[in-house]
């Protein structure tokens, strides 16, 4: 029988915990994401706000509970780590966690870290490390997301174009998200060149250039990608929730010209993105989480040198 994983949350706030409950028709929080797999067990979380960790307790049942990692991590034995802490602690928390010995996975909320210098101090580590170690962008670990790389790596519909997506709160943030989307179907992402300040970027992948554009002072969130192909348009919207392809086909007005019809929606589970993260995490060999924690490292290093 397998062994049941030890699960621990360090920050037991909205992601950590609160954005969802166990009735929640999504799964949004690691605390879910671990009551809903049954080869992990979530026997602690870490959280100094006394509040959190009472509402946490209502919602998720009793558990121990810690402020500080250092107790945490002296008193438990911990197999597996969600890192859903204030970005300005996940350096210190990383650092504390790379040597707990019974730690095998750590799944790491983005950003990864607060700035490069920080970055620097743990990169080669983080790569070196053997256990598995991946950051929460969402979209990497979502089935449609896959299935649109194979569908893309496949050439199914022709050759990449151009492409152009929207988002909201900031490179570090959304953006983050949009270039690991971008890097994940399009090929590594090479540079990101500011066009207008905080506004717009050209972004270079290994197989197309495309640009993106970033709208701040607005209080709800956009997440949206068109990607142009030969023979097809996809485009991502509502966060990423709705994957919709359409393709080439003659024009039922005008002779020899051609418009794009809608083809098929993507089956989609991004609703469930906590879950999935969790799965692919568990499921995923050591050197397939390797490389995607070193790609999505890059997307970091890339992003500090622009906001620099």
């Amino acid at each position: 029988m397998q062994k049941s994983l030890s699960a621990a949350i360090i920050g037991a706030g909205s992601i950590g915990g609160l954005i969802d409950t166990p009735k929640s028709s999504n799964t949004a929080s690691h605390a879910h994401a671990y009551t809903k797999e049954s080869s992990c067990s979530l026997v602690a979380i870490c959280e100094p706000d006394k509040n959190n960790q009472n509402e946490f307790k209502k919602r998720w049942g009793e558990l121990n509970t810690y402020e500080n990692s250092s107790e945490l991590f002296e008193k438990e034995n911990i197999d597996i780590l969600s890192i859903s802490s204030p970005t300005k602690f996940h350096a210190k928390n990383l650092k504390e966690a790379l040597h707990v010995n019974t730690i095998s996975h750590i799944l790491c909320e983005k950003p990864l870290v607060e700035n490069q210098k920080e970055l620097d101090e743990l990169k080669t580590e983080l790569e070196l490390n053997d256990k598995k170690i991946l950051i929460n962008l969402i979209r990497r670990y979502d089935p449609s997301f896959i299935q649109l790389q194979t569908l893309i790596n496949e050439k199914k519909w022709g050759k990449i174009l151009d492409f152009h997506g929207t988002f909201t709160k900031g490179l570090l943030h959304n953006g983050i998200h949009m270039l690991a989307v971008l890097s994940h179907l399009l090929g590594c992402v090479n540079n990101v060149k500011p066009l207008h300040v905080n506004k717009d970027f050209l972004v270079e992948c290994d197989n197309v250039k495309g640009t993106l554009t970033c709208i701040e002072n607005i209080d709800y969130s956009i997440f949206e990608l068109d990607i142009i192909f030969e023979h097809a348009k996809v485009e991502i919207k509502k966060g990423g929730t709705k994957i919709s392809i359409y393709e080439k086909t003659p024009s039922p007005l005008y002779e020899n010209y051609f418009t794009l019809t809608h083809k098929e929606t993507l089956k989609n589970t991004l609703q469930h993105y906590a879950s999935n993260s969790l799965s692919f995490l568990l499921k995923e060999n050591s050197s397939t989480c390797k490389a995607i924690l070193k790609e999505h490292i890059k997307l970091h290093e890339i992003i500090y040198e622009v906001i620099k």
